[in-house]
């Protein structure tokens, strides 16, 4: 009878080793492949890197890990992107930074940089941080401004002397004959940076345009597909500092040319920052086995009534202000059912040195704004000894012929939707 007991247990601790060493196996297979897809993400990427560099970026579609060979496929429009070089190669300004993102999924269309010395690429221009922000910054006082402070385009603002410019006696409340009045509206349309500055002081704390700052992407890591150096933002150390940063007119805060797309993104989408993205996924070349997916990644920036707010602080600047030819130089049914907002902005510095032409722009159709967010343009020009072609031009010309050429199926609709 014992001996029967000890065999039956015998038996029990052989089903149960079995078991464990069935689930150890599984566990270690597991984290064998975890661990092996995470190397081949640091492979993809390290490759990518590895041809970023003056001159045209060619990536590898096919890139090798251990025995095994995968495919990288990439959110590029090929079609696009060889429009945009031949504008590029047309007009040749010093230097040229176009990126054209959809807004639906943060799939980056196009980016692509050209420079005038040869007439060649020079694609590594979108994924530098080297370039000051200038006015695209007003973007994010804005958002600031109406999130946390309640200015609103009603709120009149005084201020003297140029708006170009930012002195410290322009930052005073004191009223003179010179003194003139300006709303928040135009103030952001026709780039004031007296009344941004004035506004920051009087409405907003440092740590509440750093945390706006930082919402929109600063200081952050966008992809996780690519090496993108981090756009910055610093603490305002003092009050006229805090004017500055706001108003953008300072050397310190530098972005990407594709942060810069991504600013009018936010806005497009109600204020929803859909990250940046070139990769769409890794697949085993021979088995077909997906080993990475880079998904969709998002995180909400303001509320709904800020969004709808810095809308149409952007329609209205693209309609009558500093980026109206966006707009007025669309054919007219276009223009009738395209929604364009655009934010302009310029500054001398960076590297490499010269005026910086920026626009951020974004063209979504209105008939379905909920549905389709349409893209976001961030075209930006530096400029040594003379213009060549303004920024807001490049960006019109891409708009037209995105919604003639490449989304035909919306394309057709927006001409016929009304």
């Amino acid at each position: 009878m014992i001996g029967k007991i000890k065999k039956k247990y015998i038996i029990l601790g052989g089903i149960f080793s079995l078991i464990a060493f069935t689930f150890a196996l599984e566990h270690y297979q597991k984290e064998y492949e975890r661990k092996r897809r995470i190397e081949i993400k640091k492979t993809v990427k390290s490759e990518i890197g590895d041809h970023f560099g003056p001159g045209k970026l060619k990536l590898p579609h096919d890139i090798k890990f251990e025995d095994d060979l995968f495919e990288v496929e990439y959110t590029f429009n090929d079609e696009l992107t060889s429009y945009v070089r031949k504008l590029l190669r047309r007009h040749r300004p010093d230097y040229t930074s176009v990126v054209i993102i959809d807004n639906n999924n943060g799939n980056i269309l196009t980016a692509i940089g050209h420079q005038r010395e040869g007439n060649k690429p020079a694609d590594v221009l979108p994924f530098t941080s080297t370039h000051p922000s200038a006015s695209l910054f007003k973007v994010i006082t804005s958002a600031a401004l109406v999130e946390d402070a309640d200015v609103k385009n009603k709120t009149v603002f005084t201020y003297r002397g140029r708006g170009t410019t930012l002195y410290k006696y322009q930052l005073k409340n004191k009223k003179t004959r010179w003194t003139r009045k300006q709303s928040f509206k135009n103030a952001f349309a026709f780039s004031n940076n007296v009344v941004f500055g004035k506004a920051a002081i009087n409405h907003i704390s440092g740590e509440e345009l750093f945390d706006m700052a930082s919402k929109f992407g600063f200081n952050e890591e966008l992809m996780v597909d690519v090496d993108l150096s981090k756009s910055r933002f610093v603490h305002p150390r003092s009050d006229y500092h805090l004017a500055e940063l706001a108003s953008g007119f300072n050397k310190e805060t530098l972005i990407s040319p594709i942060h810069g797309a991504l600013i009018a993104s936010v806005v497009a989408n109600d204020g929803e920052l859909v990250y940046p993205r070139m990769v769409l996924n890794v697949k085993n070349k021979t088995t077909k086995e997906l080993i990475w997916n880079n998904e969709v990644r998002s995180k909400k920036v303001y509320s709904k009534e800020t969004a709808d707010y810095l809308e149409s602080l952007m329609e209205y600047t693209a309609n009558k202000g500093t980026a109206r030819i966006l707009e007025r130089k669309l054919p007219r049914k276009m223009r009738r059912d395209l929604i364009v907002g655009a934010k302009t902005g310029s500054l001398t510095g960076g590297i490499p040195y010269g005026k910086r032409d920026w626009v951020t722009t974004f063209a979504k159709p209105a008939s379905s704004a909920e549905k389709d967010k349409g893209i976001s343009i961030c075209v930006m020009i530096v400029n040594k000894k003379k213009w060549y072609v303004k920024s807001t031009f490049l960006a019109n010309k891409i708009i037209n012929y995105y919604y003639k050429k490449i989304d035909p199926v919306n394309g057709d609709a927006l001409l016929t939707s009304r």
